[in-house]
């Protein structure tokens, strides 16, 4: 009975000696699980300030949070005499790292494509971009994937690893676009005043930037018809037709132009050559008498 007294008598004034340690531990891993939140909470708002990085502010207020949070439990445990075990977290959490480095290494290369991302972004969300054969608007930005929505209205989650690996076509970083389309003429048409012709009436049209200015391209001397590519300019940002919708008016106003100049011009002209026939031959027979 004595040895059990005498080892209780002991374990509570080891415990004694302790409980000042493990008071300033537990104060202090709680002080950093606070200031990680608010510190986590001050990073989410300069990130939503700024703009650029709104889509992954959950991401660093979580990963600011975590940190803090680890870096305290650590030290806690270093206060409390665990320094060893603390040691070992180290140890264990590298090589588990590693495991898992190896073991999903797609996963953490999208994860660390898209924290590079973050930080040199080439696009914004409703930015039109080109990467691989895909071409879309960008709807969301996440660490792992983006969010692209193709013209034929499919949803599309592309791996950040492939966009920050693949060459990058941003159609809307300015705004500035340049839409272009061909047309056939015929050759009995003077090329100078076809050319002059399209540039006056492109440059016209609303929404048409007059700097740069429209030009037209004599393309290709083909078989049947001289073809001219149009070239225009205009800002998507400030268009309210869109893209398109200018695109469009541009074609039809160069339609009517040349039709009103009385031009042949068709994807194939040689439907709209007029062909003539010569007046039928009059044959007068005469009766000998």
């Amino acid at each position: 009975m004595d040895f059990v007294i005498e080892t209780l008598r002991t374990d509570w004034e080891a415990m004694l000696r302790f409980a000042p340690r493990l008071f300033y531990g537990l104060v202090l891993l709680l002080f950093f699980l606070v200031a990680g939140r608010l510190g986590g909470n001050v990073v989410a708002r300069v990130l939503r300030r700024t703009g650029r990085f709104r889509a992954n502010e959950a991401f660093f207020r979580h990963l600011f949070t975590w940190a803090v949070g680890v870096i305290g439990f650590l030290l806690a445990l270093g206060i409390m005499g665990f320094q060893g075990v603390a040691a070992s977290l180290l140890a264990t959490g590298g090589v588990v790292a590693v495991v898992l480095g190896f073991a999903f290494r797609e996963i953490g290369e999208n994860f660390l494509a898209g924290f590079f991302l973050s930080f040199s972004r080439p696009f914004e969300v409703d930015d039109l971009i080109k990467t691989g054969d895909l071409t879309g608007e960008v709807k969301s930005i996440e660490l792992r994937y983006v969010h692209i929505r193709a013209f034929d209205a499919c949803d599309v989650f592309i791996p950040s690893a492939q966009i920050f690996r693949e060459p990058l076509h941003n159609y809307t970083r300015d705004g500035l676009r340049r839409p272009s389309f061909t047309v056939g003429v015929a050759y009995h048409d003077d090329p100078k005043t076809v050319v002059d012709l399209l540039e006056r009436v492109t440059a016209g049209v609303k929404d048409v930037l007059q700097k740069p200015r429209a030009f037209v391209s004599i393309k290709e001397f083909a078989e049947q018809y001289v073809e001219y590519e149009v070239f225009f300019w205009l800002d998507v940002n400030k268009s309210e037709r869109g893209f398109i919708g200018v695109r469009n008016d541009v074609k039809i106003a160069c339609w009517q132009a040349l039709r009103e100049a009385g031009m042949t011009f068709s994807t194939d002209v040689t439907a709209g050559i007029e062909i003539k026939s010569t007046p039928a031959l009059q044959v007068a027979v005469s009766q000998a008498e």
